[in-house]
């Protein structure tokens, strides 16, 4: 059987969780699973985990090792992808660990690696809201700010394997060091500390009982409640929020000429269709030229699976020569 008939493993690995799945067709997932990442008890032991939830899911999908093409893996930080390489991610505590030679060597399976973020993208790009344009860009709103890039339907990585990482690009040049970047300002890190700051210094908020006045529970999943309830100080916050987000879009489209947007990430599938919408209003007024407002600005439909399957299709789409 051709390979690309053959299902493919995707794996999405985080700094606490381990996602796999295993996918067949143009992104149906057979079986999925997960496990905690557990970093801290080192990158071995880190591989044996995910050996052993890709052996749940492969015998959750009724399937043998044999049966399977190959697997990709999404993993967070720096990554030479040529080399299968994960140069530095600080949250894994990792730096040059050859992790797609260790999965090949655990797994006896050929492995693809690549940025968790640039997966994500690819798997928006072939089989979620992205999948009817060429020029993408990906932008994954949670603890941080990610971003990929699909450029004439191939994922473009740049010279430094760093393309796409609209979190690190600057949209307020005179605001103090340290609050100049996108994810400085917009990522759910910041925009919780923004607001627990606030709430400190006497601003009233649904917050302080959402969270039973512990502050450092601002998650995702409160800002949602909050915003849904229209609490002034969490709509205010998230209002800015989606403001720069759609400078930098306008930036990155107007640069590029891109197709489409996708949105994903924890901050986006909660707080849904009202804040993409505030990032879709500034995207359209800061864009250059005009004809480009017309850019789609697309919510991703992949939700958590958006990296276990980017991940099987990029594997599928290299190892497999799709």
């Amino acid at each position: 059987m051709p390979k690309n008939d053959q299902p493919w493993l995707g794996i999405d690995l985080g700094g606490t969780n381990i996602q796999a799945g295993v996918m067949v067709g143009e992104g149906k997932l057979l079986a999925r699973d997960s496990t905690k990442t557990k970093a801290e008890e080192g990158a071995d032991e880190v591989i044996n985990r995910i050996e052993k939830v890709v052996g749940k899911v492969l015998d959750a999908a009724k399937l043998k090792p044999a049966d399977v093409a190959g697997l990709g893996i999404g993993a967070p930080g720096a990554i030479d992808v040529d080399k299968g390489v994960v140069v530095k991610a600080v949250n894994l505590g990792w730096k040059d660990f050859p992790l797609g030679k260790a999965l090949g060597k655990k797994l006896s399976l050929p492995v693809m690696v690549d940025n968790d973020v640039n997966v994500g993208t690819w798997g928006a790009y072939r089989a979620g809201a992205a999948k009817d344009y060429q020029d993408v860009l990906g932008i994954f709103i949670g603890t941080g700010i990610g971003g990929g890039l699909v450029l004439g339907g191939k994922l473009y990585h740049g010279h430094h394997m760093s393309a796409g990482e609209i979190g690190h690009t600057v949209v307020c040049a005179d605001a103090p060091r340290g609050r100049r970047t996108l994810e400085n300002l917009a990522s759910r890190t910041s925009i919780a500390n923004q607001l627990a700051a606030l709430i400190r210094s006497s601003h009233e908020s649904v917050i302080t009982e959402l969270t039973d006045g512990d502050l450092s529970k601002i998650r995702s999943k409160v800002l949602a409640k909050a915003f849904e309830q229209e609490d002034r100080l969490t709509v205010e916050v998230m209002t800015e929020a989606a403001r720069v987000i759609g400078i930098a879009i306008a930036n990155a489209v107007t640069l590029l000429s891109l197709e489409a947007a996708v949105l994903g990430g924890g901050v986006t599938e909660a707080l849904g269709k009202p804040f993409a919408k505030l990032v879709e209003k500034s995207f359209r007024e800061h864009v250059f030229p005009p004809d480009l407002a017309e850019c789609p600005i697309v919510a991703s439909t992949l939700g958590d699976d958006a990296g276990v399957i980017g991940a099987a299709w990029l594997a599928r789409d290299v190892l497999g020569g799709s």
